[in-house]
């Protein structure tokens, strides 16, 4: 099922569409595909539309109305208060009318208001709660974030190895287990720090005479500040769906923990062949049977326990 909790375009009714784009222009905002009837602006996931008020109304199926402003407030969230400041100060450079000049407010952040030309409201915000990402999204409390081994930021990654430290007592020089790279993280933060984690990997593997694609499951940690409050579980099922995504034939995994057998995965004692890794150092070729290899088929087609597993690789 698609996800449907998201909000993919905000359009805006404008009584002068050339003054509101001219606005926006000046506010630095770049122009995507367009006509001389509508502007649209991407943004980072979302597009902002800007209609005449006449044509949205009768768009809607209600020409004549009176659409009004002020009712929604659009957001921008910064990571300091100097860039509130800033974006503050060049919004009313561009023509826009101040509202509230940015300010600590009571629920602890710093924010404020101005309104652009047609008096739609727009907020400049710091919330020191929330993470806000490098390429702008806003990611709430609690929320599963997906993080891409390409978008891995420095801080993020200091953040998994210290965490990985306090899990297991090691952080493998500060990268990963086996100081490999993956695919994918799933992280939960508290209060900005990353207290719950998981990796994975896509990769190829040999199963008797089938080549097949695999999800792989890596480094599950949690804080021990934070344990049994279920967040290896929640991060376990996020990390299944994306298997799914990723059209992987199986799931599979090395540990022995409760949540792995909750979750549909099986145990399978298969004839592993592996390349040993030690220090980020290929060794030599290994043949023995898989210790606490555990499967989720993800198709119809069924795992064979008694084949040869060749994982084309190190263990993950």
């Amino acid at each position: 099922m698609t996800e449907v909790q998201r909000v993919t375009l905000i359009t805006l009714g404008v009584e002068d569409l050339a003054a509101a784009r001219a606005f926006y222009a000046r506010l630095g905002w770049a122009e995507g595909d367009g006509s001389p009837g509508v502007a649209f602006f991407q943004m980072q996931g979302q597009v902002l539309g800007l209609f005449g008020r006449g044509d949205l109304a009768k768009d809607q199926g209600r020409p004549g109305a009176d659409l009004g402003t002020g009712a929604v407030t659009l957001a921008q969230n910064f990571a300091t208060t100097a860039e509130v400041d800033a974006a503050f100060a060049a919004a009313l450079a561009a023509g826009a009318t101040a509202l509230k000049a940015p300010e600590p407010v009571f629920w602890g952040g710093y924010s404020g208001y101005w309104a652009d030309p047609d008096g739609h409201v727009w907020e400049v915000a710091m919330n020191p709660f929330w993470t806000l990402k490098p390429d702008g999204r806003l990611v709430l409390p609690r929320q599963i974030e997906k993080i891409a081994e390409t978008d891995l930021t420095a801080a993020d990654e200091a953040q998994i190895a210290a965490l990985l430290l306090r899990a297991f007592g090691d952080d493998f020089n500060g990268r990963s287990f086996y100081r490999t790279r993956h695919h994918l993280r799933l992280v939960l933060r508290d209060a900005g720090q990353i207290v719950a984690h998981l990796a994975v990997q896509l990769r190829a593997v040999r199963l008797g005479g089938r080549l097949l694609t695999v999800a792989t499951l890596c480094e599950v940690a949690s804080h021990p500040d934070h344990r049994g409050k279920g967040l290896a579980g929640q991060l376990l099922r996020a990390a299944i769906v994306e298997a799914k995504r990723a059209r992987a034939d199986f799931f599979l995994l090395f540990g022995t923990a409760g949540l792995y057998g909750a979750a549909g995965f099986e145990r399978a004692a298969n004839p592993l062949i592996y390349v040993q890794m030690d220090d980020a150092k290929t060794g030599e070729i290994r043949h023995e049977q898989a210790e606490q290899l555990q499967v989720l088929a993800l198709t119809a087609q069924p795992w064979d326990s008694a084949a040869d597993l060749d994982l084309l690789g190190a263990l993950f």
